[in-house]
């Protein structure tokens, strides 16, 4: 078979052998009596890969992952231990993914990453030793598995600066330090670029301009090691420290999610730029599909967010008139317009002319109104505390349910800066606002007929409302 596979006629036709000889092992190996004819297989088209004209270092790594796989599988554990450790070797010396080679003329594809093939080939040397009895290496490999794993979606900054050995300085010292500090406030970035690269997407992040502290951004920052870059396939999180001008330290961080398509998280470079006074952060993203161009959002799902400066941010917005929450007075409600006391207000002017021409002794008979509609389901307190944006009512006959939506500027705020009271005898609820945004004020609202001992509370953490149902008393 290999003389008829290695004839000149045969290189013209089939073209390299070792491709050949690697579909014949794969087809072999679906037998479960054949299993031992593809390691045969697989040996003979590794005999070619490792010749002169075969550049490919990924064809190498495949083909020995295989040959170990098999050999695991039929019990031929020394044999499968070897193949393996041969397959990580050249996996640490290879450049790229394998999901990027063109394996044996295309008739092998595989759609993992380094890490990811890496972490395979270690969890496959974990299942050798535990088979051959050494639960010690067999544990080393599962760690090694782990950190692979773990690796896939770790700090990239963190990553990048790993791979550059080099000599401990002050410098890194003081960004130790200033990770290690509680930050005196974190505030959530909303404004970025990036801009599609062909094969990468670049995220600009510039410093003076994007957080609104202008110089002062730039001063504060010295080295990479003050951001974080966390990606996962379709996530990013940029977390950045500086040590303000009054010694306090603050965070910003800037959440990408969900992206409007994959990456690949391990590969993501990010770079400082700038001069000293004008400094960006540059996060290269390399695309999972290469030749798919990324256009409008790069987060889907969120409308696009306006490129402006925090100083120029709206102030927050004073609440609607005629709720609840803010009533309209007496005499609002005596200047609002009234219907008129006409049956044919409302009707076009033909109609209103013939009433007009009618005898005044002849008054036409009074419409019939209709019932008036129950008010929308909207509950509120006398009291407006600034906190509160919303108050909503359902009721039934069994329960009341009531949604308070908290203002938007309180995105820090959760369930537990909240402080809630039911009085049964007064039949009044009670909530107050605690914690970095506590406020005095205390919203009050009546609930007839309710009981509290079976109160449920849920909080609604995207839309910042507390969600509260009240079973009716008998």
């Amino acid at each position: 078979m290999e003389a008829m596979l290695t004839s000149e006629d045969a290189a013209n036709v089939v073209g390299s052998p070792a491709a050949t000889f690697v579909c014949l092992g794969m087809a072999l190996e679906e037998k479960p009596k054949l299993q031992p004819a593809s390691v045969s297989c697989y040996e003979k088209a590794l005999e070619y890969v490792g010749r002169p004209g075969h550049p490919e270092p990924w064809e190498h790594c495949v083909l020995l992952q295989q040959l170990g796989a098999v050999c695991l599988r039929l019990g031929r554990l020394r044999e499968a231990d070897k193949w393996l450790e041969d397959c990580s070797r050249v996996c640490e010396e290879a450049d790229g993914h394998p999901r990027d080679a063109v394996l044996f003329q295309r008739s092998f594809s595989t759609s993992q990453t380094r890490l990811e093939f890496a972490s395979m080939v270690a969890k496959l040397r974990a299942k050798t030793s535990m088979d051959m009895g050494n639960e010690t290496r067999a544990r080393e490999f599962v760690a090694e598995a782990k950190a692979l794993q773990a690796a896939l979606s770790g700090d990239a900054v963190e990553r990048q600066e790993a791979g550059r050995p080099r000599a401990k300085t002050a410098t890194e010292d003081a960004n130790k330090q200033l990770w290690a500090e509680e930050p005196a406030e974190e505030v959530i970035l909303k404004e970025y670029r990036f801009m599609d690269e062909g094969p990468t997407v670049l995220v600009m992040l510039d410093l003076n301009e994007h957080t609104g502290l202008g110089i002062e951004a730039s001063e504060s920052v010295s080295s990479l090691r003050q951001f974080r870059v966390n990606c996962q396939e379709k996530a990013v999180q940029i977390d950045m420290r500086l040590r303000r001008s009054d010694g306090r330290v603050s965070q910003y961080r800037l959440p990408l999610e969900p992206l409007a398509h994959e990456i690949i998280p391990e590969d993501t470079v990010p770079k400082l730029r700038g001069k000293e006074g004008k400094r960006r952060l540059e996060v290269k993203l390399f695309k999972r599909e290469k030749d798919r161009r990324w256009y409008g959002d790069l987060v889907s799902g969120t409308p696009p967010v306006a490129l402006q400066t925090k100083a120029a941010a709206p102030a927050s917005k004073a609440p609607a008139k005629g709720t609840i929450l803010n009533p309209l007075t007496a005499e609002e409600i005596a200047k609002l317009p009234k219907p008129g006391d006409s049956t044919g207000y409302n009707r076009p002017s033909s109609f209103r002319a013939s009433e007009i021409e009618a005898p005044a002794g002849s008054p036409s008979p009074a419409a019939e109104q209709p019932a008036p509609e129950p008010e929308p389901s909207k509950e509120q307190s006398q009291s407006s505390p600034a906190w509160v944006a919303e108050v909503l009512r359902e009721e039934t006959h069994v329960s009341i349910l009531l949604k308070v939506r908290l203002d938007d500027s309180l995105e820090s705020v959760s369930l537990d800066n909240l402080a809630l009271d039911v009085n049964d005898s007064q039949q009044i609820l009670t909530l107050q606002l605690h914690g970095p945004s506590a406020s005095a004020e205390v919203l009050r609202l009546p609930l007839p007929r309710v009981r509290g001992d079976g109160l449920e509370a849920k909080w609604r953490k995207k839309s910042r409302t507390l969600e509260l149902r009240l079973p009716r008393s008998a």
